[in-house]
């Protein structure tokens, strides 16, 4: 699950992008490997929540460093978070190597937090 934050305020109004709420790559450390995972959920769905979660499922391939970046977009502007995780081949999910919450504050390449998908 990622979570997006403006000024440190959790941002609920996240517009589709692409038709998702957010985009996420992640290209393996070393060979460069690329995944790209759409967000579980629809926008308009009923049930989907524009924010300030946004949760992604994916296997990665196998145990490394993993850099991701998401794309989402908040009052017509398109950002791009990026940080780093650390998938453990011994574990079902991502261990993250960041600490911030992916934000529009600054520039458009923020870093991101992980936790558990």
């Amino acid at each position: 699950m990622l979570t997006v934050s403006k000024d440190g305020a959790p941002v609920t109004d996240l517009e589709p992008y692409l038709g998702a709420y957010g985009h996420l790559v992640a290209l393996r450390g070393g060979d460069l490997a690329y995944l790209h995972v759409h967000p579980d959920g629809t926008p308009g769905d009923g049930t989907t929540e524009p924010g300030p979660e946004v949760v992604f499922y994916a296997a990665v391939p196998s145990a490394g460093t993993y850099h991701l970046y998401l794309d989402f977009q908040h009052n017509g502007v398109v950002r791009t978070a990026s940080f780093t995780v650390t998938a453990d081949a011994n574990k079902d999910a991502a261990s993250t190597s960041s600490g911030a919450s992916p934000s529009e504050s600054g520039t458009p390449a923020e870093h991101g937090e992980h936790s558990g998908h």
